[in-house]
C-alpha cells in the first residue's frame, strides 16, 4: 500500500518551507544593504582623503602663486589680491554651472551605490536624466 502524506503534514511542511524562505530572503536583504552601505562608506571616506589632500596641494599651490605674483608686481598684497580675484571667478563660474554639477554628482552617487540598477536602461538614458534637473 502507497503510504501518502496527510494533508497537515503537506501545510506542516510547506509552512517550514516558507518560513525558511522568507527568513532567506530577509538575510538576503540585510546581506545586500550591509554590502551597499559599506560600498557608500568606502565612497565617502575615500574621497574625503582625496578632498583633504587635493585641498592641501591647492592651498600650497596657491599660496606660491600668490608670492610669485607679490614678487612680479613687486607688492604682496596685489599678489594676493591677484589670486582672491581667481578664487572669484572659479566660485561664479561654480554657482553658474551649479545645476548640471549637481546632476554629475547625483548620478554618479546613484551608479556607485547600485551600478545594476539603470543595467538594462543604460543604452536608452541619456547622461543626466537619473538625478537633479
Amino acid at each position: 500500500m502507497d503510504k501518502g502524506y496527510r494533508l497537515g503534514e503537506i501545510i506542516s511542511f510547506m509552512k517550514r518551507d516558507i518560513s525558511e524562505l522568507i527568513n532567506t530572503k530577509l538575510h538576503l536583504l540585510r546581506l545586500e544593504l550591509i554590502e551597499k552601505g559599506s560600498r557608500g562608506a568606502a565612497f565617502f571616506i575615500y574621497g574625503f582623503i582625496l578632498l583633504a589632500i587635493v585641498s592641501f596641494a591647492l592651498l600650497f599651490g596657491f599660496l606660491a602663486l600668490g608670492f610669485y605674483l607679490g614678487d612680479l608686481v613687486n607688492s604682496l598684497a596685489g599678489g594676493f589680491a591677484i589670486v582672491v580675484g581667481f578664487y572669484l571667478i572659479i566660485l561664479l563660474i561654480l554657482l553658474i554651472l551649479s545645476k548640471p554639477i549637481l546632476s554629475f554628482v547625483t548620478n554618479k552617487f546613484i551608479k556607485e551605490m547600485d551600478p545594476d540598477l539603470f543595467k538594462e536602461e543604460d543604452n536608452t538614458r541619456k547622461e543626466g536624466e537619473y538625478g537633479c534637473k
